[in-house]
């Protein structure tokens, strides 16, 4: 009888939010949302939850296939693509900031598949030397919104050409949003592969990698097809 080979799992680290509140803990602390996990194993990767400690990304690099950069309740600090903290930065979190920028140069050098989710979206722009929007002014569209995350929002235009409507087949679709920041100036040879209705930028990726992405909204609640699909083509990306 033929023994049927053991699926190998990629393995996929994923960023994690820090934070003092002493709602959690009377200590500082590190935490994730359950989703961000169950969209990874939910799509046949293993996930590893990656502390911010810039001096052992090299480490972490190593051990990983696939790298995940989530969003939290956090800035990234303005200096970083040469602008003045604006009155409206929530937090900023030097350490997450300064791991995060490490891994995504890894991945771009190494040609290691990424994600960033909304801030992680921001922090693949930033780490390409781009810039963001420090606060989005109103339109008509609530970047924002006030339903719980697992609503949907407002809707995203895909570009034809580019990698994400490979991965969709979508031209257009709705999402959900949760972020006050945005991408402004677009870091060096990235892509926009999604816009909504009001000009933001909701998705870019580069040409010249195996699967280098970042997508504003939460594809990680799984309320449509289509964000199943793209944690699908990463996590397929990952295995090769």
């Amino acid at each position: 009888m033929k023994k049927i080979k053991k699926y190998k799992k990629p393995i996929i680290g994923i960023s994690i939010d820090t934070g003092t509140k002493k709602t959690y803990s009377k200590f500082p602390w590190y935490a994730i949302r359950i989703n961000y996990i169950n969209s990874v194993i939910n799509s046949y990767g293993l996930p590893l939850m990656l502390p911010s400690k810039p001096e052992l990304a090299d480490y972490y690099f190593d051990l990983i296939d696939g790298i995940l950069i989530t969003g939290g309740d956090f800035d990234i600090d303005p200096k970083i693509y040469g602008e003045k903290k604006d009155k409206s930065i929530v937090r900023i979190d030097k350490p997450r900031t300064n791991f995060e920028i490490k891994m995504a140069r890894l991945a771009l050098k190494k040609n290691k598949p990424i994600l960033g989710i909304c801030g992680g979206q921001q922090l693949l722009n930033v780490a390409l030397n781009g810039s963001l929007i420090q606060h989005i002014d109103k339109t008509n569209i609530k970047h924002e919104q006030s339903q719980p995350r697992n609503k949907f929002s407002h809707k995203v235009q895909i570009s034809l050409k580019s990698k994400l409507y490979k991965i969709v087949k979508k031209k257009e679709f709705r999402v959900n949003s949760a972020h006050h920041q945005a991408i402004k100036k677009v870091g060096k040879n990235l892509n926009i592969n999604a816009i909504a209705e009001d000009g933001i930028i909701e998705g870019i990726e580069l040409d010249n990698h195996k699967f280098f992405l970042g997508i504003q909204w939460h594809p990680e609640f799984f309320i449509s097809n289509y964000d199943k699909k793209i944690f699908k083509a990463f996590i397929k990306a990952c295995q090769k």
